[in-house]
């Protein structure tokens, strides 16, 4: 019987992950997943900002005459400041996964 060499336990560990290594563009198509997903996520928190502003402010971004004498969210100050929390640690989730 011939015997087989030993392999190192370093040897069979990092070849069983390069073999498990997905390919550049299966790691590309994973990058862009989790990406739309934690921009569709900021989209959803700014929408429910905006909704919050909807009667007080018009498209153009004018400021009605009622929200001059002051701002008040129908959510109350806490959910709209913990939204708007939110929608920054989305964004620089999305900033932060995308440097290079």
């Amino acid at each position: 019987m011939s015997e087989k060499p030993q392999v190192s336990i370093e040897n069979r560990i990092s070849s069983a992950v390069e073999s498990t290594k997905p390919s550049q563009d299966r790691a590309l198509q994973n990058f862009r997943y989790v990406v739309a997903s934690v921009n569709d996520s900021a989209l959803a928190v700014w929408a429910d900002l905006w909704n919050e502003l909807r009667g007080s402010v018009t498209t153009n971004g004018t400021v009605t005459p009622e929200m001059a004498e002051g701002f008040k969210p129908a959510c109350g100050w806490p959910e709209f400041l913990e939204k708007l929390w939110l929608l920054k640690h989305y964004l620089d989730y999305i900033h932060r996964f995308s440097k290079p």
